[in-house]
């Protein structure tokens, strides 16, 4: 049985690639024309780094395990699933984090995208752009307690509607004005979105960015874009967290919460040459973090 017949209405928000034109709507017929959506990988790595840690004049040998996820191609329901399966509790928040996420992706299903950004944000994760991370993919940067990302490495759009595949291929675009179930899905989608930037610790103002570029080419952000709109930060409760363990420790690491953060902000710009190697990234971050560069 052809797996068309399983199709479901979703909202998506995609790009293929600068110039190339976005893909957002509903389709309410099958069709046999389908176009290319960028497979789904997931890659997973553990990093142990080994600390001593001081019990009265003894030093003891501390193991800290870090896991790091890489996520490259479509947001999608597929992609969801296999988060869902994979992402269980991380245990204690080593440093410079317990869960590490590295984003590239030119966007997918949107509702996909504020779930898995939810389940991140469950899992205390640490998100960072280590590509492009365009339309759907934001949403699941949002997630993350501390995020980070290079200039104009964001790309966003207003919404629009399609109808997908569990693996994020595309069957058709619907305009939303001339139906009105697609109407419906839209302004649905409109409302979980700004409902999630909020519960995300997310400024309005970022909505309202994505709804002031309706063309098909999504709007690169600038550094400063990046910052006021959030997708380079740390959420305010976590940050406070944060600032308050390493204040404890001795060493380098920032003592308070305005130097967490200014350091935290330079990760993504200082550690981009390490992109393609999750574990060197992760180096480069502790290594921020001390003021090392």
């Amino acid at each position: 049985m052809s797996s068309i017949k399983y199709f479901l209405f979703t909202i998506v928000l995609a790009t293929f690639s600068l110039g190339l034109l976005a893909r957002e709507s509903v389709t309410l017929q099958e069709t046999s024309s389908e176009q290319a959506a960028t497979k789904s990988t997931v890659t997973t790595n553990i990093l142990t780094l080994t600390e001593s840690s001081k019990t009265g004049d003894v030093s003891v040998p501390v193991n800290q395990q870090i896991k790091i996820m890489q996520i490259k191609g479509a947001i999608s329901r597929k992609l969801l699933a296999n988060l869902k399966a994979t992402i269980t509790s991380m245990g204690d928040d080593s440093v410079p984090a317990g869960f590490i996420v590295l984003l590239d992706s030119k966007g997918g299903d949107g509702m996909a995208g504020i779930e898995i950004g939810r389940l991140l944000r469950k899992a205390n994760a640490h998100v960072f752009v280590n590509g492009e991370c365009s339309s759907a993919c934001i949403l699941v940067l949002a997630g993350g307690v501390v995020r980070g990302a290079p200039t104009f490495s964001i790309g966003i759009h207003q919404a629009r509607i399609t109808l997908s595949s569990d693996a994020g291929v595309i069957k058709k675009e619907v305009n939303a004005n001339e139906d009105p179930q697609a109407k419906f899905l839209l302004a649905k989608f409109d409302a979980s979105a700004k409902t999630y930037f909020s519960d995300m610790d997310i400024p309005p103002e970022l909505f309202v960015a994505m709804q002031s570029h309706p063309t098909k080419r999504v709007y690169r952000l600038s550094s400063q874009e990046i910052t006021a709109y959030g997708l380079n930060g740390i959420e305010s409760s976590y940050l406070m967290q944060r600032a308050q363990m390493y204040a404890q420790r001795p060493g380098r690491w920032p003592k308070d919460p305005d130097e967490l953060m200014r350091r935290t902000s330079k990760v993504s710009t200082e550690c981009i040459l390490y992109d393609n190697n999750p574990v060197d990234f992760t180096k480069c971050y502790r290594k921020v973090l001390q003021d090392i560069y």
